[in-house]
């Protein structure tokens, strides 16, 4: 699952704050960007909108050759489903790091859940069905890409009836979600209506955040800012941009932005993070105490927050944390993937490969996507000539 990406730094723990309507309000933009250090910003050339959302005439053949013969929405909608996951040419592989327009993601076959969203999305509307777009409050996750982890968040698309006459009433209760990870549906998780301003910002944050990690950071500027512009109480984003003006030396500016982040939600942990880290480098332990203190109690019962700390530890090469860490995790929740094999590579580097056959193996029955399971068998393959 993958959408609006956070940076955050290699140790994190995490707090939070109220809600406050009238700080929100108060958030000035202009003051809050900064151009000068990001001198080649505008050389770059960014999708425009439309262009995210945007159809060529094979995927107007697609909807119109395969879609628009079934009268009755709730079909035609699951003719989409079914047509996108499942019947070649157009089945797609989930990637993480497939931050991609409709076009791409239709022609390259790959996708995030935000990108498999916007190309839904765009069928969806050249079909005449009427969506919604949705984000789901699942618990903080968190991936690894390169120095960095990245906080995850999830997002699909709800088609609700015909945008072009009426069949809404007579389809009643039934709706059809098109998403990636069917436990996410199955969890039933709160779920949130979100305009397509919305989902563009996460796009253009999503960018953002790959150009940060990259550290082609004047790009990467380019698409904050873009974010912002589409979005500006998106809060991600200016958590995103204050990590960014920390890594060139803006360290004010860097605060200011965190802020920003945490007036609009008071729950992004990472931002109010990153906003201790960068408190406690400047000395003020006592502020940057009390944000770890509050951080700390919330993410107790999050068992992603262990398997976070596995990750680290594993890293740093203490395999007996890592699998004290991971342990913990699978005991507050016992079908996720990603923690059996995080103990099957630290048993693995602790030379105890029979363990680590015996996690891998775990892992593999717990994975939702294809391609993640044929990965898990490949590795098998290699622990058992060991």
């Amino acid at each position: 699952m993958y959408t609006k990406v956070i940076i955050v730094l290699s140790t994190i723990l995490l707090t939070a704050c109220a809600f406050n309507d009238d700080k929100v309000n108060d958030i000035e933009v202009a003051k809050l960007l900064n151009d000068q250090p990001f001198a080649n910003y505008q050389t770059y050339q960014i999708e425009s909108e439309k262009d995210i959302y945007a159809l060529d005439q094979d995927m107007i053949n697609f909807v119109h050759g395969s879609l628009m013969a079934e009268q009755d929405p709730f079909v035609r909608s699951r003719k989409l489903l079914k047509k996108l996951f499942h019947s070649s040419p157009t089945d797609l592989r989930y990637m993480n790091g497939a931050n991609l327009t409709a076009r791409e993601a239709f022609h390259q076959n790959t996708a995030n859940c935000l990108s498999l969203t916007i190309l839904a999305y765009a069928l969806a509307r050249e079909a005449h069905l009427q969506i919604q777009f949705q984000e789901i409050e699942i618990p903080e996750y968190w991936i690894r890409e390169g120095d960095f982890n990245l906080l995850t968040g999830h997002v699909n698309l709800k088609v609700v009836g015909d945008s072009h006459n009426g069949y809404r009433v007579v389809w009643g209760g039934k709706t059809t979600t098109i998403d990636f990870d069917p436990y996410v549906v199955k969890k039933h998780f709160p779920k949130d209506v979100i305009g397509r301003k919305r989902v563009t910002s996460m796009f253009y944050n999503n960018k953002g955040a790959q150009a940060l990690v990259r550290g082609d950071y004047d790009l990467s500027y380019a698409y904050f800012k873009k974010s912002i512009e589409a979005d500006k109480l998106f809060a991600p984003v200016w958590g995103n941009l204050g990590l960014l003006y920390k890594k060139v030396g803006y360290e004010s500016h860097a605060e200011q932005a965190y802020l920003a982040s945490v007036t609009i939600d008071g729950k992004n942990y990472n931002a109010w993070n990153n906003l201790a880290i960068l408190v406690s480098e400047q000395g003020r332990a006592v502020e940057a105490a009390q944000i770890y203190r509050f951080i700390e109690k919330e993410r107790r019962q999050n068992p992603y927050y262990y398997a976070l700390l596995g990750d680290e530890a594993y890293h740093n090469g203490n395999y007996e944390e890592s699998i004290r860490h991971y342990k913990r995790a699978k005991s507050m929740l016992d079908d996720q993937h990603e923690f059996y094999f995080g103990l099957s590579r630290s048993f693995y580097m602790m030379g105890d490969y029979e363990l680590a056959e015996f996690y891998l193996s775990k892992a593999k029955k717990h994975a939702a996507y294809k391609d993640i399971k044929e990965q898990y068998q490949s590795k098998l393959k290699l622990l058992s000539k060991l």
